[in-house]
């Protein structure tokens, strides 16, 4: 197994911005552009054959094309809603800066929601962006989401006990199985202080049935239909996430979410 790189995560009081950047002044003025930090990971080929944003080796002109699609599903279909209504409530209790990670983060559309929608309540996020995908973290740097972006498996986090204040991921969760779900849990509570949350879909018969006719009325390309019709297939049952928290991991929270969403608040025992 290779060894974890530990990555210096700045925390959220050392001066991050209403949207989430991560910059500092650099010599002669110019502006700071958050590098993009590399992890070794044991387990390269991460790839499920159905998903086709999964794979590997996508033409970068794909990738960006299927992620803007994949935000615009999920602004017209109210899919960042469930997010803010789990993590609003409890940034807001906390300190005037605050550091999340988005697990998963892809194109960084949904971490930029959420700084914003943070800012506006007066709470600063510095958003650490993770993903396996490199293309991914570009396309956001492109759109000009502003994160500390990390290359890394989200079952082996190259961060330190408690790097984070919080951590959370958005559509991740149906893209693993309950052996590697219990993983990730683990390590996103590990890094996280305060606590790690999970947003994703919920098994229903109805939402998949009115998931896949909505996504049609979108505009969405192939790659997004198919990947949606594939997601909606593997949305969890509340009962299902309850039983894949691990022994050492307290749940603080699991609720249903408009639209066919779930919400799960974890921390460490």
């Amino acid at each position: 197994m290779v060894g974890v790189v530990r990555v210096r995560v700045p925390h959220g009081d050392t001066g991050g911005s209403a949207g989430g950047a991560c910059k500092r002044p650099a010599p002669g003025g110019e502006r700071y552009t958050p590098p993009i930090v590399t992890a070794p990971s044991d387990s390269a080929n991460l790839d499920r054959e159905g998903e086709i944003l999964d794979r590997d080796g996508l033409e970068p002109a794909v990738v960006e094309r299927a992620l803007g699609e994949l935000a615009r599903v999920n602004r017209l279909l109210l899919g960042y809603r469930p997010l803010l209504a789990a993590l609003l409530p409890r940034l807001a209790g906390g300190p005037p800066r605050q550091t999340v990670l988005d697990l998963g983060t892809g194109g960084g559309d949904a971490a930029g929601r959420l700084a914003a929608a943070a800012a506006r309540r007066g709470r600063l996020l510095t958003v650490v962006g993770v993903d396996r995908q490199l293309t991914h973290l570009l396309v956001a740097r492109r759109r000009g989401e502003r994160q500390l972006s990390v290359v890394a498996d989200a079952r082996t986090l190259p961060f330190a006990d408690g790097a984070v204040d919080w951590s959370f991921s958005t559509l991740l969760f149906h893209h693993f199985g309950a052996a590697d779900n219990r993983r990730i849990l683990a390590e996103m509570a590990r890094v996280a202080r305060r606590g790690a949350a999970v947003v994703d879909l919920r098994a229903s018969r109805l939402g998949r049935w009115v998931g896949r006719l909505l996504i049609r009325f979108t505009g969405a390309g192939p790659i997004t239909r198919h990947d949606g019709r594939l997601s909606l297939a593997a949305a969890w049952g509340m009962e299902r996430v309850r039983a894949v928290v691990g022994d050492g991991l307290e749940v603080v929270e699991l609720r249903k979410r408009f639209p066919f969403r779930f919400s799960l608040w974890v921390r460490r025992r």
